[in-house]
C-alpha cells in the first residue's frame, strides 16, 4: 500500500467552505458511514480493553456493587474518547437516551449507566498500575501486528521524554504534591509529570508512560523533595521493564545531558540523543572546540526542506562525573551539531543544534540520528500540548485524590491513543482531511446521538470481522 503524505494527512489550512451536504439524506450516508468506520477500528480494540478492564481485582464491597467494573472504567474511558472537559459535562452527554441506547446495542457488556462520581470513587480504590500495564500491552499488540512499523528509525523505536505540570493549587490538595514557595507568603502544590512518548519520523506520538514526581505521604513538606531528574531515572527503569528487548532510542531535551542520566542509559541499553546547549558541560565543550580544529573533515551538508544544514562530530570524548560523594566516573560519549541557514522575507537568517550522542557519528549515520530521530523529541511538546489544549484537558486533574488523578490520566492516554487509531484508518482518513482532527471527533460524537442513524444496518455491520486498516 502507498505510503500518504503525513501533510496531506493532516493539511495545515483545513477547507473554507460551506457544508458539503446538499440535503438531510446525504449528511445521514456520511454519518452511517463514519459511525461504521469508527466501530471497525473500536471492534478491533476497544473490546480487549473491555476484557482486560474486566480482568482488574474489584476492590469494592459484593453486596454494594450497583455497577460492574468494566463499565465504569469504559465510561471513564469514553469521556477521554469524546473529549468532554469534566465530569459534569460527562455525566450530561454520556447519559443521554439517544447516545445510551445505541451504544448499549453495539457493547451489550455495558448493562447500566453510573454516575462520574461513583466511576471517581472506584478509581481512588485501583492500583494505576494496572491501568498502566492494559496500555503498554496494547501498544506491545500493535508493534506484534506491524501496526507501528513506520515508526521504526534505523531498526529503533525513538522514546522522546519531557516534564510538564499538570496541576497546581495553592493549598495541600495531596500530601505527594510537590511544595514551592515564591517569596515569604506565596507557596504552591503541584503535581508535575515526566512523560515518555513514542515518537514517528511522519510526526505522530503515542503517549505511553507517565512517572509522576511525588513526595512520600506523611514526610516533611520541605524536606528531600523528589525532582524531575530523580522522576527521570525511574521512568528509564521502568520503559526498560514494558521494553525488555527492544531497540530504543531515548531523545530528551537540554535538562537531562548529565553523568547520571547518560550512566543509567548505558546500564539498561538505551541509545541515546540528548540537546546539549551551549552552557551545559563546560569542559565537554572545550573539548569539541578544541577536536573540531583537529578533525575538519568530519562535516557533512545536507538539504532538508528549505534549509542548507552543516553537520559537524566529535567522537571519543571523555566526560568525568561525580557518581557519588566519593568516587567520580568516565564515560565515552561523542557530540554532533548542526548550523541551519535559510531565507525568510528576504532575510537570511541560521540557528545552531547540539547534541550529545551514545553511539560514533559517521558521514553514513549523522542526518538520520539527527533529523529522523533527535529532532524528533518536538513530537512530544505537539503531544503534550495537543493533551493540554485539544480536548483532552491535560491539566484538569479530575480528582484532587492522588491515586484517582493518577488514574485518571491513564484513562486519558488511553482516549487519545484510540482516537489516534481510530482517525488514522484508511476509512476515516478522507474525513480528517476535510475536517480535521477535531472537527471528525465532534462529527462522530455527534453522529452518535443523531436520531437518523439505521440501526439494524448498523449492528449488522459489527458482525463483521473488525479489521484495522491504518495510515501511520
Amino acid at each position: 500500500m502507498a505510503m500518504r503524505n503525513p501533510e496531506t494527512i493532516h493539511p495545515t489550512t483545513l477547507p473554507n467552505r460551506k457544508s458539503v451536504y446538499t440535503n438531510s439524506g446525504e449528511e445521514q450516508e456520511a454519518r452511517q458511514a463514519v459511525l461504521e468506520a469508527q466501530l471497525l477500528a473500536w471492534r478491533s480494540q476497544l473490546s480487549q480493553l473491555m476484557e482486560k478492564f474486566a480482568k482488574i481485582p474489584d476492590p469494592r464491597r459484593p453486596g454494594s456493587i450497583r455497577h460492574k467494573s468494566v463499565v465504569l472504567m469504559t465510561f471513564a474511558l469514553f469521556l477521554f474518547v469524546f473529549e468532554y472537559t469534566s465530569r459534569r459535562e460527562a455525566n450530561r452527554e454520556l447519559t443521554r437516551p439517544s447516545f445510551w441506547e445505541l451504544f448499549r446495542e453495539v457493547f451489550p457488556e455495558i448493562e447500566s449507566i453510573p454516575h462520574m462520581d461513583t466511576v471517581n470513587r472506584f478509581l481512588k480504590k485501583i492500583d494505576p498500575s494496572q491501568l498502566e500495564e492494559i496500555l503498554f500491552q496494547m501498544i506491545k499488540r500493535l508493534m506484534r501486528n506491524g501496526k507501528l512499523r513506520s515508526f521504526l528509525v534505523d531498526k529503533q523505536y525513538v522514546v522522546a521524554i519531557d516534564g510538564t505540570q499538570k496541576i497546581a493549587r495553592k493549598w495541600q490538595w495531596a500530601e505527594e504534591a510537590l511544595h514551592k514557595r515564591y517569596g515569604d507568603d506565596n507557596e504552591a502544590y503541584a503535581a508535575y509529570a515526566i512523560e515518555a512518548v513514542l515518537v514517528g519520523p511522519q510526526g505522530l506520538a503515542i503517549p505511553f508512560l507517565t512517572e509522576f514526581c511525588e513526595n512520600a505521604a506523611g514526610g516533611e513538606v520541605l524536606v528531600k523533595q523528589d525532582c524531575e531528574l530523580k522522576a527521570c531515572k525511574r521512568l528509564l527503569v521502568r520503559i526498560r521493564k514494558v521494553f525488555p528487548k527492544l531497540r530504543l532510542m531515548v531523545v530528551a531535551d537540554g535538562l537531562y545531558p548529565n553523568g547520571p542520566v547518560m550512566a543509567l542509559c548505558r546500564k539498561l541499553r538505551l541509545d541515546f540523543m540528548i540537546v546539549l546547549p551551549k552552557d551545559c558541560l563546560r569542559s565537554v565543550w572545550d573539548e569539541v572546540e578544541g577536536l573540531k580544529k583537529l578533525e575538519k573533515e568530519q562535516t557533512r551538508t545536507n538539504q532538508w526542506g528549505n534549509r542548507e544544514q552543516v553537520f559537524w562530530w566529535v567522537n571519543q570524548i571523555d566526560y568525568d562525573f561525580q557518581e557519588n560523594p566519593n568516587s567520580w566516573r568516565r564515560l565515552k560519549i561523542h557530540v554532533a551539531g548542526c548550523t541551519e541557514y535559510w531565507e525568510e522575507n528576504g532575510e537570511k537568517k541560521q540557528t545552531h543544534w547540539a547534541w550529545i550522542s551514545s553511539r560514533p557519528l559517521t558521514k553514513q549515520n549523522i542526518v538520520i540520528r539527527c533529523n529522523r530521530m533527535a529532532r524528533r523529541r518536538w513530537n512530544i511538546e505537539e503531544c503534550i500540548l495537543t493533551e493540554k489544549h485539544h480536548g483532552y484537558q491535560y491539566e484538569h486533574a479530575f480528582s484532587l485524590n492522588w491515586t484517582a488523578m493518577k488514574n485518571w490520566h491513564v484513562m486519558m492516554h488511553l482516549g487519545h491513543l484510540l482516537n489516534i487509531l481510530t482517525l488514522h484508518t484508511e476509512a476515516l482518513i478522507d474525513k480528517v482531511q476535510e475536517l480535521g482532527i477535531r472537527g471528525t471527533l465532534k462529527f462522530l460524537r455527534e453522529s452518535w446521538t443523531n436520531r437518523w442513524i439505521d440501526r439494524a444496518e448498523l449492528l449488522a455491520f459489527c458482525n463483521r470481522p473488525p479489521r484495522l486498516r491504518m495510515i501511520l
